[in-house]
């Protein structure tokens, strides 16, 4: 029985694809977050702008109706922060999965062609003993010719 039973030629060419779909999700993830990351930055910004900008009228003097609406847009700022502090831990959280699976992706490809190199490795090992055998045979079949 021949140590090279099966290809992993398929098998492997598989697990790269799923490698790659599992780059390709992390990759989208990881934009996912850089993207709810400067969401947030700039209302944060926005936020401090705004507080700033209260604190200054308020040292010049300003209408109570003006302050309540300053004081109702930094309430909305505020939830809108939290908000997208949310969503920023969910990307995240979705980039740590992701991250998971496309390492366990890349570990699975790496061992399947370690698997691979090996079972090649062995295939060419019986090869040789086999050629080694029939050479040994040819040999004491020349060498039984010549001395009868």
């Amino acid at each position: 029985m021949s140590p090279k039973p099966f290809t992993l030629d398929s098998v492997l060419s598989y697990r790269k694809r799923q490698e790659s779909v599992a780059q390709e999700k992390f990759v989208l993830a990881e934009l996912a977050v850089s993207k709810a990351s400067e969401m947030l930055a700039k209302e944060e910004r926005d936020l401090q702008l705004l507080i700033h900008k209260l604190e200054k009228e308020q040292e010049a003097g300003i209408f109570a109706m003006d302050l309540a609406r300053y004081q109702n847009r930094i309430e909305v700022g505020r939830a809108e922060v939290i908000r997208l502090q949310k969503i920023l831990e969910e990307k995240r959280d979705i980039a740590v999965k992701k991250r998971r699976r496309l390492l366990e992706k890349a570990k699975e490809h790496k061992v399947l062609k370690t698997l691979k190199e090996q079972q090649n490795q062995s295939w060419r090992e019986y090869l040789d003993k086999k050629e080694a055998a029939m050479l040994d045979e040819i040999a004491i079949l020349h060498h039984d010719r010549n001395s009868s």
